[in-house]
């Protein structure tokens, strides 16, 4: 499973007393000699918070070591859910939320999952699908931890799965045909600025390039039944150089919206 997808040489830090690594981490290598990580670009391994374990991954960054951990209930995404303006906000407004209509909403490039749990507490049904089996195992683990502390949130209609965007798309039948495709695929930044997040970073380091993304969008127009959104940085071409139907301006980035119908409310 990792082998066709990764050049890069990573670990797993099997500690005593904690989970063995999840099923799309078990072809790393296993260490059980901390002093090993050394050897490695990066490392997975479960750390604990209050008696929770949680998984997080682990690299060097300009000389000194960065954790990056997923959170869908906490942080960020927690004020965003309490102050970000709801059905106001420009993603809300691209993916045309109405206050009669909650869409189910495919997100196709799942990330690090913050727009995906931001579009759930707006009531719409997320899928989501990560080709990294890195990044996919690190929301996966989110999402249990977001169903225990937010069960009525995440327990139902919020769903992971890992592979590529292109294949299960065209896989789904007619019933699972989603009102809406959301892309976000990685972007190479402006400049290599060390300004750029750490954990933005961490993911790149993680996904690698993005060279297939603008593929996604003649797949994304053809099976969503009312809309694709892609969310772009400001200083981006349009996505497969197509013109979408409008964009909606946020500040650092876009959404460009291909509309393709409208739903009868």
């Amino acid at each position: 499973m990792l082998r066709n997808f990764v050049a890069t040489n990573f670990a797993f830090w099997l500690k005593p007393n904690r989970p063995d690594a999840p099923s799309l981490l078990r072809e790393l290598a296993a260490v059980t000699d901390q002093s090993k990580l050394k050897d490695y670009q990066g490392y997975f391994h479960y750390a604990d918070n209050s008696g929770i374990p949680f998984l997080s991954f682990t690299a060097p960054l300009d000389g000194h070591d960065v954790s990056l951990t997923l959170d869908l209930t906490a942080g960020t995404i927690a004020y965003r859910r309490q102050h970000g303006g709801g059905r106001k906000q420009h993603i809300a407004k691209a993916c045309g939320l109405k206050h009669n209509w909650n869409p189910s909403i495919l997100d196709a490039t799942a990330g690090l999952g913050r727009d995906a749990a931001e579009l759930r507490s707006l009531g719409c049904s997320i899928r989501m699908i990560e080709r990294s089996p890195f990044v996919a195992s690190l929301l996966d683990d989110a999402i249990e931890r977001a169903k225990q502390a937010d069960e009525a949130l995440f327990k139902q209609q919020f769903s992971l799965s890992q592979g590529q965007s292109t294949q299960l798309i065209q896989s789904l039948s007619q019933e699972q045909q989603p009102d809406i495709i959301y892309l976000d695929p990685m972007f190479p930044p402006k400049s290599k600025s060390a300004a750029v997040k750490k954990d933005m970073r961490l993911v790149k380091l993680l996904v690698g390039t993005d060279p297939d993304a603008d593929e996604l969008l003649p797949t994304a127009l053809a099976h969503a039944k009312y809309r694709v959104v892609v969310k772009r940085p400001s200083y981006a071409p349009f996505l497969n150089d197509q013109k979408p139907s409008m964009s909606i301006e946020s500040k650092g980035n876009r959404f460009d919206v291909y509309v393709l119908s409208s739903p009868e409310l």
